[in-house]
């Protein structure tokens, strides 16, 4: 019998919800200080907005197009069992809109020099739940950064605060990928598939230690400030990969070993937006509410990417290319919501 890692998950991540207000409102009841924040309306029309405790509440990532940091103070301060919002801001606090943050520890929002790789970072890590916060300047051509999560990050996510790109997502499966790191997916955008490139984590896997980088805007331009959010795979708590549509209603199963709570997922083959789904929000079959991740609209057209939440990882039940097209590859991350204490099958479809 396998036995999950971590018993709690919601002492690590949550995703709480709110009614927005015009006035500074406090989420509070989380069983944490969280260190990184991704808000989005899901009533109405809003963009994202990424934050984290470690660049503070005036350096925003809107994950919606190519930005450049975003100065606009959505996040007053961070509590010890929530955070302080801002209000009347249409994108995470204003009366007229519900809201939802998926919201992940870290270290409190104490950093610590990192000196790991060829150049220094700033790290601020969570190891239990295998999850960091790095900065880092950039340097122009290859390096190696320090993570600090003692485990080989599955899936890394990088934004230039100076340039105007789209974010770069990398994901270490193998499943359908002998060489994974070779490419790269961009986050704020739809685009249509992986691009193989050095430029971006110059073609070389992470270890439990470090990461790499070449001289791609989105890694890596000389001078450039960057945040990357890096995850390693926790039983019980956090799995990372792809799975391959069916194209029709009974989609494929993806086994993570626990109940998810929040999954992203997208089409690696065709261009498609990012998505998310959160468990417990009503109203879009037994899913709950989509958010879509680089438009700036709701979720209202949603009833057509129904994901079912069940014990052990999630189901597709949807024909739609976003989320289940035919024979189609889709790029995964889910963090638990209630985790197994044993399995009976399969845990994982990652390798």
């Amino acid at each position: 019998m396998a036995f999950t890692t971590i018993a709690k998950p919601s002492v690590h991540f949550d995703c709480p919800t709110w009614t927005g207000q015009d006035t500074t409102t406090t989420i509070t009841g989380m069983g944490f200080k969280p260190d990184s924040l991704w808000i989005k309306n899901y009533s109405g029309s809003g963009h994202p907005v990424f934050n984290n405790s470690t660049q503070g509440t005036a350096k925003n990532w809107i994950p919606s197009g190519q930005n450049t940091v975003n100065t606009t103070v959505y996040v007053a301060s961070y509590t010890s069992d929530g955070f302080t919002l801002t209000g009347n801001i249409e994108n995470t606090n204003d009366a007229s809109y519900s809201y939802v943050g998926a919201c992940w520890k870290a270290n409190g929002g104490t950093t610590a020099s990192n000196s790991d790789g060829a150049t220094t970072s700033t790290v601020q890590a969570n190891t239990t739940a295998g999850f960091s916060i790095v900065t880092y300047t950039g340097t122009g051509s290859a390096t190696t950064l320090g993570h600090g999560l003692g485990a080989v990050p599955k899936t890394i996510i990088t934004k230039s605060m100076d340039t105007a790109d789209y974010g770069g997502y990398g994901n270490g499966s193998t499943l359908y990928y002998t060489d994974p790191w070779t490419d790269n997916l961009e986050v704020a955008s739809n685009g249509s598939t992986w691009a193989d490139a050095d430029t971006f984590w110059n073609d070389t896997a992470p270890t439990s230690t470090v990461f790499s980088v070449k001289s791609h805007n989105t890694t890596n331009k000389s001078g450039d400030d960057y945040v990357a959010y890096c995850f390693a795979e926790v039983q019980g708590f956090s799995k990372f990969g792809f799975y391959t549509g069916t194209g029709n209603v009974r989609g494929t199963k993806v086994y993570c070993g626990f109940r998810p709570k929040w999954i992203l997922i997208k089409n690696a083959t065709n261009a498609e937006n990012w998505f998310t789904k959160i468990s417990g929000l009503t109203g879009y079959g037994l899913g709950g509410e989509r958010t879509r991740t680089v438009k700036y609209d709701d979720s209202t057209s949603s009833t057509n990417c129904t994901v079912n939440f069940e014990s052990n990882g999630f189901r597709l039940v949807t024909v739609d290319g976003k989320g289940n097209g035919d024979d189609v590859k889709y790029i995964y991350m889910a963090f638990a919501e209630m985790p197994m204490v044993g399995t009976n099958g399969t845990v994982g479809l990652s390798a």
